[in-house]
Order: C-alpha cells, then sequence, then structure tokens
C-alpha cells in the first residue's frame, strides 16, 4: 500500500467528472483498472492511500507531478470560474490508455454514464485478459486485435447499438497501424488523423486528445459545455472561446465547468457581462 499526496486531488471529483468509465465507487473507496493494472484506492483520516499491482505506476496515472494549485489560479478569473474551480478542486485529469479512450468515448456517444460504464465493462468482460486482485477478478481493457476480430452483432449485444460499426472500424485501423505516430504528432495532424475515423466526430476526437494524449490546449463541447458557454460566457461557439479564453489551460477549465455545470445544484451565476480574461 502507498500514500498519494491529496494536495488539489479528489477521488469524486476525479472519477465521476466524465473523463473514465473504468472506476467503480464501493463501500470503502473505489476500485478500478488501467493499463491492465487493478487498483483500490480510497481515503482515509484525510489521506489518500492506493493498493494495487504496479505500484509505481499510478503516480503518473494520477498526474501527480502537475501543479493543479497554479493551474486553478489562472483560471479563477471570474465569478463563474472560481464557482466552478471550488465545486470541483479536486479534478486531476488522467493519463489514460489511447485505445481505451478512443474505444470509451466512441461508446459515449448519445448515452449516458451509467449506461457508458454498463457496455465498457460487459465487452472488458468479453474480451478483456481476466486480474486476479485481493480475491476478486477483473478484467482488462479488450487488445484491438480482440475487438478487431468480433462481429458487429457481438458488439451490439453488449448495447453499443448503432455504434458497433464505429468500435470495429477503430479497432481494425488501430491493428493496421494507423495510429502508429499519433503520440508525435502536431495536435491539428492528430486531429486530422481521428476525425478521418468512421463515427469520430469533433467531441469525442477532443476527449481523445484531451484525456489520453494530453493535448491540455484543447477545450471539448457537448451539450452542457455549450449551455455554460452560452449563458455564462456569451459565447454559442463554445469550443473556440473556450480555446481562446483559458489556452494551454484549456482541457482543464472545461472539466471544471463540465462538472460544475451537469452536477452542481448551484449553478446560477448571471456574469456573462463579465467575460474574463486569462492572464498566461
Amino acid at each position: 500500500m502507498i500514500r498519494l499526496p491529496n494536495k488539489d486531488f479528489s477521488l469524486k471529483d476525479t472519477f465521476e467528472c466524465g473523463q473514465c468509465f473504468r472506476w467503480e465507487e464501493r463501500a470503502t473507496g473505489y476500485v478500478g483498472v488501467a493499463f491492465n493494472a487493478a487498483a483500490h484506492i480510497f481515503e482515509d483520516n484525510g489521506q489518500i492511500f492506493l493498493e494495487g499491482t504496479r505500484e509505481d505506476f499510478w503516480e503518473n496515472y494520477f498526474d501527480l507531478d502537475r501543479d493543479y494549485g497554479k493551474i486553478k489560479n489562472a483560471v479563477s478569473t471570474n465569478d463563474v470560474m472560481r464557482a466552478a474551480v471550488r465545486y470541483g478542486g479536486g479534478i486531476r485529469i488522467l493519463r489514460q490508455d489511447f485505445f481505451e479512450t478512443l474505444i470509451s468515448f466512441i461508446i459515449s456517444q448519445r448515452s449516458s454514464i451509467p449506461k457508458i460504464k454498463s457496455t465498457v465493462r460487459k465487452m472488458c468482460e468479453r474480451w478483456g485478459d481476466k486480474i486476479e486482485f485481493y480475491g476478486d477478478t477483473y478484467f482488462a481493457f479488450p487488445a484491438p486485435e480482440a475487438l478487431a476480430g468480433a462481429s458487429e452483432s457481438e458488439l451490439r449485444s453488449l448495447g453499443m447499438g448503432y455504434r458497433a460499426p464505429y468500435v470495429l472500424s477503430a479497432a481494425r485501423a488501430f491493428c493496421a497501424g494507423f495510429f502508429c505516430d499519433i503520440y508525435s504528432l502536431p495536435t491539428p495532424l492528430a486531429r486530422q488523423k481521428l476525425l478521418s475515423l468512421y463515427g469520430v466526430g469533433d467531441k469525442v476526437c477532443d476527449c481523445v486528445l484531451l484525456f489520453s494524449l494530453a493535448r491540455y490546449d484543447i477545450f471539448p463541447s457537448d451539450v452542457w459545455i455549450k449551455r455554460v458557454m452560452e449563458e455564462e460566457f456569451s459565447a454559442p461557439d463554445a469550443k473556440s472561446a473556450g480555446e481562446n479564453l483559458f489556452g494551454e489551460y484549456s482541457g482543464f477549465a472545461q472539466q471544471y465547468l463540465f462538472y460544475w455545470r451537469k452536477f452542481s445544484s448551484n449553478v446560477a451565476i448571471g456574469s456573462a457581462s463579465k467575460k474574463p480574461t486569462i492572464k498566461r
């Protein structure tokens, strides 16, 4: 068991802000699987502890070497952002596997978080390798080859619906080496490559860029972000406005805003006339 830094880090904020789908809350904390490693992470007396395989791996996964205090100060330039940061100040953007993130966000289209989690869990149980951890069995995310070899009807049976052919297309592209250079590509070319995939639009593309390729200047836009940007920033083009406002911290600002707007019961700030200026 190891103790993790707890500054600017909340398990609930991090696991329930919509960036990941393989962490499940338990009475004692959260249990999840990432990069074929399982872990139990929990809070005790204000400290965060982790029990898991590959313990040296998790600090990188949780992005614990980044100064989130600096980021929160930089984006907290008006009442809206201060409220969002107060609500979700424990969010850390996870460093997730590219293939898992791509497939998971393809599945996420026009779906609820519980439904996404259920579909991903069934897919992992069907094609993922078993991981024995503290007397329980968990499953790794399926290898690209496993999903590429599945049939569309098999995928549909797990609840993917119309997204099944999109998943097949992405898995087969991955196996064919289409993404071999994705980590080294500049963002415009990485975006172009992702958008060329069957069934991948702007929102899925941007989430993959942010959550797996660490392109933190990306501001993914969905219905919640569009609402908050229009209501509070008078910005109908949410993505463009967000990236112009927040620059290198766009992805972090987007997560604070999304989590606050979707889950907080107190979102009426009314500061649209006070458009923030981001210090860089």
